[in-house]
């Protein structure tokens, strides 16, 4: 196998490995988080997140929706439903037998962790712009070409969490409406079953597109190396971000678990 192929598909897993690894600890803290609220103060105690996280979600399948041409029939970007178990919702249709409909599943079905990584991006250069600007010049740099890419990605996030957590950040107004933002979003990010459920229609087809893809941008490595550097550089800042996300939606996540402690089992969880 030419060195360029081998390349081309250990950046494409490199990206896809820790987007479902991402996918699956995400949802795993989502799924506590709102246990817990639902368990001390109700079902309808989830909108306390969902109010901006869910518009969000819907949103991302919106776009994708749009993007791969697919009729949106019904939406409700927040309309909690408790019977239902939902908060909002995207109803939309597809041409059967059209392959990039067909495919349009998958990333509709995944859209709310790109969405979220959207705005958890935007989030932070409002935040704290000093540590957006510093994590994109870590990984930028000349001195980063010559580091692996996971010591590169360790070496971005550690940047990003010594600003975010630093003491005269940490108990400031700035810090907790952050952490609250982060989990607004970090909390609705996951995609439902019903959008796996989905998503599973475009898989095939997907494998074929990352086949052709990894055959692409083989070819293109060949013909520009420096633009496996340029890659290399926007995965390790995208995961910076995501574990960024995990650690901050787990903190607020063991603080929903330490303040509702206070608090009695009122509800039974379904």
């Amino acid at each position: 196998m030419p060195i360029s192929v081998t390349n081309a598909l250990q950046l494409m897993l490199m990206l896809a490995i820790p987007l479902l690894v991402f996918a699956w600890i995400i949802h795993q803290i989502e799924r506590l988080t709102q246990r817990r609220l639902a368990e001390r103060f109700g079902w309808r105690s989830i909108m306390w997140t969902g109010w901006l996280g869910t518009p969000i979600h819907e949103l991302s399948h919106a776009v994708m929706c749009i993007a791969f041409r697919h009729r949106i029939d019904e939406i409700a970007l927040f309309e909690p439903d408790e019977d239902a178990g939902r908060l909002g919702y995207v109803r939309h249709s597809f041409r059967h037998g059209n392959t990039f409909e067909e495919l349009g599943n998958l990333f509709i079905g995944i859209a709310p962790l790109i969405g979220g990584s959207l705005a958890l991006s935007v989030l932070l250069w409002m935040f704290y712009p000093d540590a957006a600007r510093q994590a994109i010049e870590q990984a930028t740099s000349a001195q980063a070409i010559h580091i692996s890419p996971l010591d590169r990605l360790v070496t971005m996030t550690t940047g990003l969490c010594h600003h975010v957590f630093s003491p005269e950040h940490i108990g400031s107004g700035r810090f907790l409406g952050f952490l609250y933002l982060v989990l607004c979003i970090g909390s609705h990010m996951a995609p439902s079953r019903s959008d796996y459920a989905g998503a599973r229609r475009g898989l095939i087809i997907f494998v074929a597109v990352v086949a052709l893809a990894t055959l692409l941008l083989a070819f293109i490595l060949q013909s520009d190396p420096q633009f496996a550097v340029w890659l290399v550089a926007a995965i390790s800042a995208l995961l910076s971000l995501l574990m960024l996300t995990v650690i901050l939606c787990a903190v607020a996540s063991a603080l929903v678990h330490i303040v509702t402690q206070l608090f009695p089992v009122r509800f039974e969880h379904i």
